[in-house]
């Protein structure tokens, strides 16, 4: 690609492709938004670097963390940014384990993930990534990372079928916690709506039955809302579909529609006075809470309110939610998920069956769709869509078209 702007990229060719996936579901307020530049701009004017780990900030982060505590879910008002989604959930997890540490339990140290999640390659968030082609030949598993089974409704890992299935699922974090003892595990951590493995959707039920269990066992709750953050599910952020407040919550991405590297942990005002009251905690980042990149995601999130970008993607989700269930019709689609813009539907051999396809027909379908002019993902059998919020119901209804057509064209 050689340039873009709004929701249209273009290639060296000077082709237009309009990017219905937005980047890598991160250009939230569009590419290349002169607001960002100048605000950019005039912040490397004013202060140009400022670092965060001795006592010292900068005007630019303070401001940008009262302004997104306005945004958050209520209780999650304290801020530590770092420069991207993996380093978000490190940190993430470093807070557990020192949280737990500070109050006696030097042994809470265990991490319980999930199978399909996606948190990042880092060495502790590529083990609590739940996809083992992430992981190639990089020796054994981290033994304080444990795995438990996927919420996967369509695919379910228990053979059972919701909603009498009791939620099983979510029980085998009960499961868990109780095999490695309570005392031994410090948090759980999730995606609210798997990205990576394919815009996979939980049911309601799901996040607040894992907010009790975490609560019950005395379980740190993390939740890696890096892609379904700032407005991308239709709200603020995905887990208030479920009025569920985690005790950390990891962002990125959307922050600043990855029009520069920051990304963050909110987390309660507990965890933060346990930090506050023992000795400094040993996090440290060069870039971290980079004034820059503070400015320019405040300027963001100014964007994403001014233009009521989470109402449009709730509106513009519905609608295309409701136009891509039709494609069901075809009797390769499967599956159709998503909530807001963030979006799915996965290609099988047999809807009764739901046999999935092993010959990677969905990167065939996804090379149709571009020829078509517009981008989405594929992987995993699925077909992932996840436009800048700022489309519009001319622009989705250009993306349906391209859709519609490769898929009516097709051949299996």
């Amino acid at each position: 690609m050689d340039s873009a702007s709004g929701i249209r990229v273009k290639d060296i060719h000077g082709r237009e492709y309009i990017d219905a996936l937005g980047g890598a579901i991160c250009t939230s307020c569009g590419y290349s938004r002169k607001e960002l530049a100048e605000a950019a701009k005039e912040q490397m004017m004013k202060l140009s670097y400022a670092e965060s780990w001795s006592g010292i900030t900068s005007t630019a982060a303070i401001d940008y963390a009262h302004a997104l505590s306005e945004f958050t879910p209520q209780g999650l008002g304290r801020f530590f940014f770092v420069n991207s989604g993996a380093e978000a959930n490190e940190t993430a997890y470093k807070i557990a384990r020192y949280y737990w540490a500070t109050k006696g339990f030097k042994e809470k140290n265990k991490i319980i993930s999930r199978n399909l999640g996606y948190h990042g390659l880092n060495m502790v968030s590529m083990w609590a990534t739940g996809i083992p082609r992430f992981q190639g030949k990089l020796g054994v598993p981290d033994p304080d990372i444990v795995n438990i089974a996927e919420c996967y409704c369509y695919r379910c890992p228990f053979g059972k079928d919701y909603p009498g299935c009791n939620l099983e699922c979510a029980d085998a974090l009960a499961q868990a916690i109780e095999k490695q003892g309570k005392d031994r595990v410090a948090a759980f951590v999730a995606e609210p709506i798997y990205g990576v493995s394919g815009t996979i959707c939980p049911p309601p039920e799901y996040f607040p039955r894992i907010k009790e269990i975490c609560d019950k066992y005395e379980v740190l709750f993390i939740l890696d809302e890096v892609m379904t953050g700032f407005g991308r599910t239709g709200k603020n952020f995905a887990c208030e579909h479920w009025n569920v407040t985690p005790d950390m919550l990891c962002m990125s991405k959307g922050m600043i529609s990855s029009a520069l590297p920051i990304a963050g942990v909110a987390f309660t005002e507990d965890i933060f006075q346990g930090m506050l009251c023992s000795e400094s905690f040993p996090h440290l980042h060069t870039c971290g809470a980079h004034p820059v990149s503070c400015a320019v995601a405040k300027r963001n999130l100014e964007i994403l309110i001014e233009e009521n970008l989470v109402e449009n993607s709730a509106v513009m989700g519905k609608y295309m939610l409701d136009e891509l269930t039709k494609l069901q019709e075809y009797p390769f689609i499967g599956q159709v998920q998503g909530m807001g813009l963030f979006l799915g539907f996965e290609m099988v051999q047999d809807q009764k069956t739901r046999e999935p396809f092993k010959n990677k027909e969905e990167k065939k379908l996804a090379k149709a769709i571009l020829e078509e002019g517009v981008i989405v993902r594929p992987g995993g059998s699925r077909i992932q869509i996840g436009p800048p919020l700022i489309v519009t119901k001319d622009d989705v209804d250009v993306i349906l078209a391209a859709i519609k057509k490769a898929v009516a064209n097709f051949k299996v």
